[in-house]
């Protein structure tokens, strides 16, 4: 079957082996730039070099310098110029419906690269034509804003409407009819898939754009090695639960697929001066802004990292460095995160889990974050290279790096992705090596599961052996964690009180105090909540 046909089969699964090869992904992309933008044409070259893609499959458009644009600047500079260079180059082949709408009969391209200096997101309108308001159901919130990667990920469909989400045919959950306002109309050949996978290169730096490119290539042949991050709310609130379990999704997955993970389940997120190290992957939720840990000019993520918040307007910008958080968790080192440019609601945002859960079973970015987000023409984004694999070293075991790392997740393997079970091999190799990772992830993953005695032995034994001084405060922490879970206020309390004298730098010295007042606080009544007001559970 010629690669003409790669879309002839309707609703392609993402449950698929993964079988392309780079140079099939390579073949099938173009490089969409801005050609107001000055250093957007230098950037789609490099990334074309680095994924040796044909120049040819650049495409330059002239659109906007800003960040949101309007919907004529959208239809006339960006979708437009776009579908005419798709069927003028051979990319899409079109045909015609009886009353003479466009149908995409077959493509051979599957994705599309957004590179820095394209606009990020398109205005809310009114009286657009064919945008009828009296569709049923009527379009989900009668909003017609959206970003720009999700619009163009449905360019083919030829839809004159815009307001509303449509199901999106290639996730792993579909919302259901009731929420979708969107039809793929009879317009629309059910033999072709008109989905483009979109991935945007951007950031607040062109440095990190390059960055992120180059990282991911070193990581799919090095292996994305280090600590995933999981920040829990611990929330019971129907309205927010869901995104809870999202994330503990993509700690299990983690875990069973051997890689160490440290869950925070205090309701705030991870405070400043948290001890974050060897970070490889990060999920969690919920503030405006990056903040904590992350926020620290210091702070890098490991090469490859895969890093995400979920929040209403964590990607509102990309380009200032401290507001939102997929902007600048890429400015910190990061090559993947994903985010939302307007309200999004929490049903319509992707599912964190599901996302890890395929890129860990050798899915690309685009693939993976495709699976887990359930609508289009909506609001999100997936910021990184889409044909970048962050766990493609893992499917290649004989080609694997021998670390501290592997030998952590060999030992879990071996015991069928199972930490717990896992115990007595993995405080074995602690002993044998003096590292204190073992003991440190199974500590983790025994607090999680409620084993909280063999939880405190663990992190106890860990830090006996453990000579990083940030892992031993982290691990002075955790111990603390532990004892609070089981009540022990008092022990808990002293243990912190005591970390005072050892840990005297002012961030310690903060988190420390904060986490005693919190063990004993002086008023009973809790203060209102800061997510109360948030948009994020309409």
């Amino acid at each position: 079957m010629s690669r003409l046909f790669l879309f002839l089969i309707a609703g392609i699964s993402l449950g698929r082996s993964f079988a392309s090869t780079p140079a099939d992904d390579a073949a099938a992309t173009i490089v969409i730039y801005n050609i107001n933008a000055s250093d957007s044409k230098e950037l789609a070259d490099f990334y074309c070099s680095a994924r040796s893609i044909d120049p040819a499959h650049e495409i330059g458009v002239i659109a906007p310098l800003a960040e949101e644009i309007s919907r004529n600047d959208y239809d006339v500079t960006i979708a437009s110029a776009i579908r005419e260079t798709m069927t003028e180059r051979g990319y899409w082949m079109l045909t015609k419906d009886i009353a003479g709408r466009s149908i995409l009969a077959a493509s051979r391209i599957r994705y599309a690269v957004l590179i820095k200096g394209m606009p990020l997101k398109i205005a809310d309108c009114t009286n657009y034509p064919g945008d009828n308001a009296t569709l049923q159901p009527p379009p989900f919130g009668n909003c017609s804003a959206a970003s720009v990667d999700s619009e163009l990920s449905i360019l083919g469909l030829y839809t004159p409407q815009i307001s509303g989400v449509i199901n999106n045919p290639l996730s792993v959950k579909q919302i259901g009819a009731k929420h979708e306002s969107k039809q793929v109309t009879s317009s629309q050949n059910p033999s072709a898939s008109p989905i483009l996978l979109v991935g945007r290169l951007d950031a607040p730096s062109s440095d990190a754009v390059k960055a992120m490119v180059l990282n991911g290539i070193k990581a799919e042949k090095d292996g994305l090695w280090g600590w995933g991050y999981v920040d829990l709310r611990s929330t019971a609130d129907p309205n927010f639960v869901m995104g809870d379990q999202w994330i503990r999704k993509a700690g299990e997955v983690m875990r069973k697929n051997g890689i160490p993970v440290i869950a925070d389940d205090l309701p705030e997120t991870l405070q400043e001066g948290f001890p974050i190290t060897d970070a490889a992957a990060y999920f969690g939720w919920y503030t405006d802004n990056i903040n904590g840990p992350f926020r620290a000019s210091s702070f890098r993520f490991l090469p490859g990292a895969i890093a995400a918040h979920l929040h209403s307007f964590s990607a509102i910008t990309i380009h200032d460095p401290l507001k939102g958080w997929t902007g600048p968790l890429i400015q910190h080192g990061a090559s993947a995160s994903v985010g939302n440019v307007y309200e999004p609601y929490l049903i319509f945002t992707t599912d964190f889990g599901t996302m890890e859960e395929k890129l860990l079973a050798g899915a690309n970015l685009a693939e993976g974050y495709y699976a887990a987000q359930p609508v289009l023409s909506w609001m999100s984004i997936l910021l990184g290279d889409p044909l970048y694999r962050p766990y493609a070293a893992f499917q290649n075991p004989e080609n694997m790096t021998t670390n501290l790392w592997s030998d952590y997740r060999q030992i879990v393997l071996q015991h069928q992705g199972n930490v717990l079970k896992a115990a007595h091999d993995l405080g074995e190799r602690a002993r044998s090596t003096g590292e204190s990772l073992y003991l440190e992830a199974l500590g983790s993953a025994q607090c999680d599961a409620g084993i909280l005695p063999a939880a405190g032995a663990s992190f106890r034994d860990a830090a006996k052996i453990a000579k990083d001084p940030k892992i031993q405060f982290r691990l002075l922490l955790e111990q603390s964690r532990v004892l609070e879970k089981q009540g022990k206020t008092e022990k808990a309390t002293t243990l912190l009180t005591e970390g005072l004298s050892t840990f005297t730098e002012t961030s310690q010295k903060g988190l420390l105090l904060a986490w005693i007042a919190r063990l004993n606080p002086i008023e009973t009544n809790p203060s209102p909540s800061q997510n109360t007001t948030n948009e994020l559970t309409r």
